[in-house]
């Protein structure tokens, strides 16, 4: 239980100031860039891939049409969680503290830590991407995603080495090489590159360069120009190739913050205050839409 010696210093005439921008709410939620919205409405939804139909063929004057089937592909379970904080203070420490931090710390820092929190749950789902299995039972960065229809292929959706242009040109012609669930190419390309902040200088030098780097007999940028997307809480190590037409990392939500208190008029004059929300960020996407560098 939080007592009036916890901010004793708020308390008196002779503190001039108290540093509060800390309470401050996030001027930005950069987890929008990396994530798509999908509403929910029950404890958990489920997401599905169709296995592709067969590929189409000639047919031969009065022979019969090869019917193929819809196959059920990858299924993807996402649960909803919620997510809570608070804080409880005395009626005398919120009438004395004459700064006002009470009434800050309600409003501005309970949903600030909120906000952290996601943060973290949205970059961890692309921290992840390598260790966290799939639907396809391979993680959701791996050199061997299997195909439903086919053993002839697989598909690679990681790269390992240094962020530079060697692996950026690898990185965007992988893209081209994908196959569906029987083998035949996947049409799809990269937009953009999802990276930690920390790692802006390099990413922008590459990108705004005239030359190819260390070839001073290029005169024009040869580089894909693909938009960089950066993050404060993405690991460091890894870039994330996306093509941001295919879903792939998603924010779940069941239900936004809310705010509530509680006084305790009854016996101790006590305040709750408290937020909640229930959502759960997730990768339902298995093996398509994405492909990440290990520069480790």
């Amino acid at each position: 239980m939080g007592k009036r010696s916890d901010v004793s210093k708020a308390m008196y005439i002779e503190t001039k100031e108290i540093f509060t921008d800390n309470l401050k709410a996030y001027s930005k939620a950069e987890w929008k860039a990396f994530l798509v919205m999908k509403e929910s409405n029950k404890s958990q939804e489920t997401y599905d891939t169709v296995g592709n139909l067969k590929p189409a063929s000639e047919k031969l004057e009065g022979a019969p049409i090869d019917y193929g089937k819809i196959v059920d592909g990858h299924t993807t379970t996402v649960i909803n969680k919620t997510y809570v904080n608070g804080f409880t203070v005395s009626m005398e420490e919120k009438e004395d503290e004459k700064w006002g931090l009470v009434n800050k710390t309600k409003t501005g820092e309970l949903a600030r830590t909120m906000m952290s929190l996601r943060e973290n749950e949205s970059a961890n789902v692309w921290n992840g991407v390598i260790n966290r299995i799939g639907a396809d039972g391979v993680a959701f960065a791996s050199t061997s995603h299997p195909l439903i229809n086919t053993t002839a292929f697989t598909n690679s959706n990681l790269l390992k080495g240094a962020f530079g242009f060697d692996n950026y040109d690898l990185a965007t012609r992988s893209f081209n090489d994908w196959k569906n669930q029987y083998g035949e190419k996947f049409i799809t390309k990269p937009s953009n590159i999802y990276l930690n902040i920390k790692n802006q200088t390099d990413a922008i030098a590459l990108i705004s360069s005239n030359l190819k780097p260390f070839e001073e007999s290029n005169t024009k940028n040869t580089i894909p120009q693909l938009t960089l997307t950066f993050g404060s809480y993405l690991a460091e190590k890894l870039y994330h190739f996306v093509d941001k037409t295919i879903d792939s990392a998603i924010m779940q939500k069941r239900k936004g913050l809310v705010t509530e208190y509680d006084y305790d008029k009854r016996s101790t004059f006590n305040f709750y205050f408290n937020v909640h929300e229930r959502y759960k960020t997730a990768m339902i996407n298995a093996g398509y839409g994405f492909l990440t560098l290990d520069s480790e």
